[in-house]
Parts: structure tokens; C-alpha cells; sequence
């Protein structure tokens, strides 16, 4: 391992061992070392082990199994038949859009999170699913539909948005495959082909937002993030500096931060984001994730010029699998939107 290198320790240890999967060294069913055991060995923190086998059990290179240790999955690595030449894909595809960063070494992999699989609410959750099955709305929810989304579930959360005050009488609602999907429609929407130009993000901010905007061109301009959120003023200077297109904001319990936009710093926001007639995402997917206090009104309730999207998921609220997502914002954008997700994936089961 070089620790003077801009890739990442866990990374390093993770191409070694896929490696030496595909020279044969390491067998199909074979057991790889526990972490504590290899991280002794090589000199290295247990979590930087720990980062590299989750990252090759999430690639399905290993299998991890509780109490037994990762072993190498079968079919882990596709060989091809004596005398035939592999297809060189590395020489046609494009390189990576993000490099792995550069500086200090990684020990701690947090680019994603991984709640507690016990805590999920399976029982409820088996027994919804085997009510929907059963009920005679079961033949058009397996028909295709709306690229808008489901209408019965887009009434629902129309109707919550409208007792929060949310929603306004030219605004409507689009169901997505989670929030990155919002995200990336978006980012297409906005800084497709030479539209591309700046948006405004926090700093630091979560990896998925970087990766989304840089892929559809757009040049990202950084706004610290203290202890109260992203700086309205730092937030002015970058909007009189660049006219960013879009300002994209985590106002409740950011991501990676943790913080939380102050009831005025929202106001202010929301109102630098009108003068200057830039288009501004909220990104709210985590606010109901909150234990105690009361909650703050969200941007787009604070919005009286109507240019505030709302982005929010059921990702966080009942589990990261279940992509459910939905963007409510003024009809024209919307309408706009859908055409891109109809043809991204149709719609949303």
C-alpha cells in the first residue's frame, strides 16, 4: 500500500485483492482473512480492511456472511475461453469522470450509509405489500403508467404537501426512482448540450451531487457550509461572482455535515435566490428524520416568487432500497421533467 498516493488506502487494498481473484491466486469459495487479521498483516487500520471488503461485497466480487468472513463470490471474475482474444472495453470506454481525490489516505469509507437491517419495519411492510397484491388496483399498478408516477400515491402526497402549506396552485408533482434520480433529471434539464454552466453546491457537500452535475457539464461552484448551514453571504458573493443556473441546498441535516439552515438564513437564502432569478433545489429528504425541536419551514414554503423545487424520498424515512422519490414544483418544469423520465425508464414502478 502507498500511503503518498492520491488513491485511497481501502481502494488500493481492493484492486490488490480483485487482482488477485483474476490471476487465480485467490479461488472461487475461498476465505479471505478477517479484517483484523489482514489489517495486522499489512499494517493497516481494521476499517480500512473493513472499506475494501465492503466495496468488493457491494461489486459482487465477495460474499460476506455473519459470524463465517467474505469469501469470493462464484462467477466473481468472468474469464474468457483459451484462444479467444478479450474485448478490450477500457479502450472504448471513457475514463472515470471522478478521480478518487488526492491528499491524505482514507481510512473510513462514508460514502454511503447502511442503517441497521433489524430495524426495518419488515412486518409492516409484508403485510402491505400482500394487501396491494390482493386488491383489485393490482392489475394496473402491473400495467404501464404515467411517466408522472402512480396517481392515486401522487394525490396522496399532493395532499400532504397542501396541509403543509407547501404546495401552491401552479405547482405539481413528479414520483422518481429515489432523489438521485430527481437529481439527474434535472442536471440534464438544465446543462443539456452547450447550456452547460455553473450551479452553486455546499461545501462540503454529499459525493452523489458532485458526480450528477459534473457528469452533465455543468462547472460547480463551492459555498461553505459552518455550523448553520451554507453561508448566505459566502451563498451572495458566488451568485454577484458566477449567476449560477441553479443553487442546490440540504437545508435540514445536510449531508455530510449534519447541520441545519437557521430559520433567517433560510429567508435570506430564498430571497437572494429571487432578486438574482436563479433556480433553487431543495433538497429535503432528511428533515423528518428529526428527534426533537420544532420543525423549520422548508424553502418552498418560504418561496413567493415560485422558482424553489422541492426534492424529497422515502429512502431515509423507511429504507434505502425502496427508490421512492418525488419533485413538486411549478407545472412547465414538471411537465418538462417527465418528458425526460419517460424517456429515461418509462416511469416509476
Amino acid at each position: 500500500m502507498d500511503s503518498q498516493s492520491g488513491v485511497p488506502l481501502y481502494r488500493q487494498l481492493a484492486d490488490s485483492i480483485r487482482t488477485l481473484i483474476e490471476r487465480g491466486t485467490l479461488q472461487c469459495g475461498q476465505r479471505l482473512p478477517a479484517t483484523r487479521e489482514l489489517a495486522v498483516q499489512l499494517g493497516l487500520n481494521r476499517a480500512t480492511v473493513s472499506a475494501a471488503y465492503n466495496m468488493l461485497e457491494e461489486s459482487g466480487v465477495l460474499l460476506g456472511h455473519v459470524g463465517r468472513g467474505s469469501f469470493v463470490a462464484k462467477g466473481a471474475v468472468s474469464l474468457p475461453e483459451t484462444g479467444s482474444p478479450a474485448f478490450d472495453w477500457e479502450a472504448i470506454l471513457p475514463p472515470l469522470e471522478f478521480a478518487s481525490g488526492s491528499g491524505a489516505a482514507v481510512e473510513i469509507n462514508l460514502a454511503s450509509s447502511r442503517p441497521a437491517a433489524a430495524n426495518f419495519p419488515l412486518a409492516a411492510f409484508r403485510r402491505l405489500t400482500n394487501e396491494v397484491i390482493d386488491s383489485p388496483e393490482a392489475e394496473n399498478i402491473l400495467q404501464l403508467g404515467s411517466p408522472h408516477g402512480y396517481t392515486p400515491l401522487r394525490r396522496y402526497l399532493m395532499d400532504q404537501a397542501a396541509a403543509e402549506g407547501i404546495v401552491r396552485p401552479s405547482d405539481d408533482l413528479l414520483m422518481t426512482n429515489g432523489c438521485q434520480q430527481a437529481l439527474d433529471l434535472i442536471a440534464r434539464l438544465f446543462f443539456a448540450g452547450d447550456s452547460a454552466g455553473p450551479v452553486a453546491l455546499e461545501s462540503p457537500v454529499y459525493h452523489g451531487l458532485l458526480r450528477v452535475f459534473s457528469r452533465a457539464g455543468a462547472s460547480m461552484i463551492s459555498v461553505p457550509v459552518d455550523r448553520d448551514g451554507m453561508d448566505p453571504d459566502a451563498l451572495e458573493a458566488a451568485i454577484a461572482r458566477s449567476s449560477p443556473r441553479l443553487v442546490v441546498v440540504t437545508p435540514s441535516f445536510q449531508n455530510p455535515m449534519g447541520t441545519t439552515l437557521s430559520l433567517d438564513r433560510r429567508k435570506r437564502i430564498v430571497e437572494l435566490a429571487r432578486r438574482s432569478g436563479t433556480v433553487l433545489i431543495e433538497n429535503d429528504i432528511y428533515s423528518e428524520l428529526r428527534y426533537r425541536g420544532a420543525a423549520l419551514p422548508t424553502l418552498k414554503e418560504l418561496d413567493t416568487a415560485g422558482n424553489v423545487i422541492l426534492l424529497r424520498s422515502y429512502s431515509k424515512v423507511s429504507f434505502p432500497g425502496l427508490r421512492v422519490g418525488w419533485v413538486i414544483g411549478p407545472r412547465p418544469f414538471i411537465a418538462r421533467l417527465a418528458e425526460s423520465k419517460q424517456i429515461s425508464d418509462l416511469h416509476s414502478d
